[in-house]
């Protein structure tokens, strides 16, 4: 017997005459809750604390960015060429791995701008990215936005029209083992780079077969480029990215929490 399908319908907010969506909600929640204990992370190491807020809302807002408009060109390329407009419409759609690339742009030029070691930063946001990333994914099992192909499977969704996968909601209870893993992972002192490394060789494996569950048989249905879908793609460089990353690390000094009279003020530069 398949899981309920359950429609979630927007709650109208008073006064301001808006709709509160769940999909936004939790996602708002998820980020909130990610921003905090990351930042306790990384002043608890001795990260400038007004440097790694500026680094979050980077990632933040390249990443918003970049999710709607690399969705538009990875899932959706013949609506842009018949009508490129859509790209600035970042309400409308938004992509888990544009959203990850996005938020590495907006890394990257936080780099530029502050001339920071990335990766000692980089590591505090990935330590807690998955406990963030169960509430991103309860959204899109909200919002049921991410349709899987038929199956009678006890973990389909009894989606209209018959029942499927719904893969926001498997990659949500994936990401619970993922999100206590990784707090046992990094609870330990790691050199900079590793925790990010491991995070993305443990996530494309599990991505990669999800991706595969993907409806074909749908109006919208995701493209494919030679059989796999972008994300398929995405995941195996993931993959590369995360060896490379984990390597490079062996290199790099231990990042460690550091005593209470040895941290950096807010505007003081790292220590690693």
């Amino acid at each position: 017997m398949p899981l309920p399908y359950i429609d979630i319908k927007p709650v109208a907010l008073p006064v301001i005459g808006l709709k509160l969506h769940a999909f936004g909600a939790l996602v708002a929640t998820g980020v909130m809750i990610g921003s905090a204990l990351a930042v306790r992370r990384a002043v608890a190491r001795g990260l400038s604390r007004q440097k790694f807020e500026s680094l979050v809302t980077y990632c933040l807002l390249f990443g918003f960015v970049l999710s709607h408009v690399l969705d538009e060109l990875m899932y959706r390329p013949k609506e842009v060429l018949a009508n490129p407009i859509t790209l600035l419409y970042v309400w409308k759609g938004i992509s888990s791995y544009g959203g990850f690339i996005g938020g590495l742009v907006g890394a990257l030029v936080w780099r530029q701008k502050f001339k920071e070691k990335l990766l000692p930063y980089a590591d505090q946001i990935t330590a807690v990215f998955a406990v963030s990333w169960i509430f991103g994914r309860a959204g899109c099992a909200s919002a049921h936005d991410h349709i899987g192909r038929l199956s009678s499977s006890p973990l389909a969704v009894a989606f209209p029209g018959g029942a499927r996968f719904d893969l926001g909601l498997l990659e949500m209870f994936l990401t619970i083992p993922i999100a206590i893993f990784m707090w046992w992972y990094a609870r330990s002192p790691r050199r900079a780079g590793q925790i990010t490394g491991v995070l993305c060789m443990i996530y494309a494996p599990i991505r990669y077969p999800l991706d595969a569950l993907r409806a074909t048989d749908i109006s919208g249905a995701d493209a494919r480029y030679v059989g796999l879908t972008p994300g398929q793609w995405l995941s195996l460089a993931l993959f590369g990215v995360g060896l490379a990353l984990y390597l490079h690390a062996r290199t790099q000094p231990v990042i460690a929490i550091v005593p209470v009279s040895e941290r950096a003020s807010p505007e003081e530069p790292a220590s690693a």
